[in-house]
């Protein structure tokens, strides 16, 4: 079908994207659907050519598609109705694409350039510390997945 997003992306029930000037305010901050789109779209552009970042993004065949994912989490991590069926488990992935505390560190260099760019002061403000926050809970979780998987591979320890 023309227009709308192919499985697993589907249209949630009921659901419609937004329209680019919908609003949704989260802790007092607006952000207008276009907001998060431009953002979104003008961040992998630029991770996409990035010299450190383009490998670990190999696997991203479809950007386009890819920025609408990513332009749905963030509505919705900012309290925007979900408009795409899509679970979100970035854990396994990131890990087997290498993810590492340099790849944190440019990829928050460049999201919050990108912020400075296209964002609000109070928007940046908002969206930097979240992200921020996100990045380093990300770093815990890969260590302990790393963890696990050591734990559970075929000769491994698997006592505590």
């Amino acid at each position: 079908m023309d227009g709308e997003p192919e499985p697993p992306y589907i249209l949630a029930m009921d659901s419609t994207i937004p329209s680019a000037d919908e609003m949704i305010e989260v802790a007092g901050v607006t952000f207008r659907h276009g907001d998060l789109d431009q953002i979104v779209s003008s961040f992998y552009g630029k991770v996409a050519g990035d010299d450190l970042l383009k490998d670990p993004f190999r696997s991203v065949h479809d950007w386009p598609e890819h920025i609408k994912r990513l332009t749905h989490f963030w509505w919705t991590r900012f309290g925007g109705p979900p408009y795409l069926l899509a679970q979100y488990a970035p854990v396994p992935k990131h890990y087997f694409a290498g993810f590492s505390e340099p790849l944190l560190k440019r990829w928050l260099e460049l999201f919050n350039e990108t912020l400075e760019e296209h964002a609000q002061p109070e928007q940046k403000a908002l969206w930097s510390s979240v992200v921020d926050r996100m990045g380093q809970a990300f770093l815990v979780k890969n260590q302990m997945f790393h963890e696990y998987l050591e734990k559970n591979k075929p000769g491994g320890s698997s006592e505590s």
